[in-house]
């Protein structure tokens, strides 16, 4: 050793600095399970572009994450989730993972770097039909939303099937545009979305590099968090106020408000969005079944599927308990677009079909569909009344009186 000092002072600044991470972990781990209730109703950034937060919340029995896209951020007064949940009044309140245009392959990647962490935990996985009625998904949503760590957690988790992790190669192949200047990551998914043995050796051969990249994409995670909790003062006790709920007299509140709301025409769509040109052509009375060859034909070749079915693979090998909630079709509004609602129901039939192959709980509010005060809008956002049906189904999700 005495003819190797640097080699020595390597050893022990590698030692160091491995134990100094190590530290850093654990102290940002415990102050980030201290402070997440707190954090909650903040809607922090890093809720949603790391997992810090929400590996801190899923530690917690009184929080529960909900994983959506524009239905979970539509302002629904004093019904809205978030709001309706705040004070914990039956015991527990939520995280809101959600963002606009939010995908079944994002929000697959969001939960796949959560790993193991999700076992036993539950969460909500919300949409609304619009999800899959288009042939294509956006690429400025999926780009919108794509984040590398989540894209990492699932692409080099140890804890998903090789079978489950190349079809969400494949799916990603389709939108090149994130993979520029990551070449770790666009290596990787060419040889898993490639069956043969010799790529399947080259993903091997790849996957430390791979995994090491996530555990500094995690380590700068835990750093965000920390700084934002130093920076600010926080208090990490939060108001809890139990209290029981009268949900029938919530209903009728929330759907007497939604009324005076929509007056102006008599789809139920708010007032404020029907006086947008663009919403009113949208609904100009059609010939009866005359949209049905096109609607079935989205449905058919929307990607969405193969999407939806790679999430629900990950939640299954994951172990979560996940609840599976969709928003009802605004019947009226695409019988107007002349879309039958025999051809509607096509999208009832399939999801289910689906869901059911994975034995998870689903809520998809079809019998609500002829509510014209349950949306307040063509692609089935919620309205005060909706949203009351929504927490009530939360809350008895939380609370296990929903079985698959």
């Amino acid at each position: 050793m005495k003819r190797m000092p640097h080699l020595t002072a390597a050893i022990i600044s590698l030692v160091v600095l491995t134990m100094a991470l190590i530290g850093f972990n654990s102290y940002a781990q415990s102050l980030e399970q201290q402070y997440v209730n707190a954090l909650a109703p903040l809607d922090l950034p890093q809720a949603l572009n790391g997992s810090a937060l929400q590996r801190a919340a899923l530690s917690k029995p009184d929080l529960l994450p909900v994983y959506g896209s524009s239905e979970m951020l539509v302002n629904g007064g004093p019904y809205e989730t978030e709001k309706f949940f705040a004070t914990y009044p039956t015991g527990f309140t939520i995280i809101n993972i959600s963002s606009e245009g939010a995908s079944s392959l994002t929000v697959a990647q969001n939960l796949a770097a959560l790993g193991p962490d999700l076992k036993g935990k539950k969460v909500v996985i919300s949409f609304t039909p619009m999800l899959f009625t288009s042939i294509v998904l956006s690429r400025y949503y999926y780009a919108g939303n794509y984040l590398s760590l989540h894209a990492y957690g699932l692409i080099f988790s140890p804890y998903l099937s090789m079978q489950l992790k190349s079809a969400a190669a494949q799916r990603m192949l389709d939108y090149p545009n994130t993979l520029q200047g990551d070449p770790i990551l666009r290596f990787a998914l060419k040889h898993l979305a490639d069956s043969s043995i010799h790529s399947r050796f080259l993903y091997v051969i790849i996957w430390p590099l791979g995994e090491l990249q996530t555990e500094v994409m995690r380590l700068q995670d835990h750093a965000e968090v920390v700084l934002y909790i130093l920076g600010h003062r926080i208090n990490p006790n939060v108001q809890r106020v139990p209290q029981r709920i009268d949900w029938a007299n919530d209903l009728l509140s929330a759907r007497a408000e939604q009324k005076l709301q929509t007056l102006s025409n008599p789809y139920g769509i708010e007032d404020t969005v029907w006086n947008h040109a663009q919403i009113r052509s949208m609904v100009l009375p059609l010939d009866p079944g005359s949209g049905d060859a096109g609607f079935l034909q989205f449905l058919k070749n929307s990607k969405e599927w193969p999407d939806f079915k790679i999430l629900l693979g990950v939640l299954r090998e994951l172990g979560a308990e996940p609840l599976i909630l969709s928003r009802p079709i605004n019947v009226h509004i695409w019988q107007a677009q002349g879309v039958s609602e025999q051809a509607q129901n096509i999208y009832y039939i399939k999801l289910n079909d689906i869901v059911n192959q994975y034995h998870m709980p689903l809520v998809d509010y079809q019998q609500y569909g002829t509510d014209i005060y349950f949306s307040i809008d063509p692609g089935s956002h919620s309205s005060p009344e909706g949203w009351v049906y929504v927490d009530q189904t939360l809350d008895d999700f939380f609370h296990g009186r929903i079985e698959p």
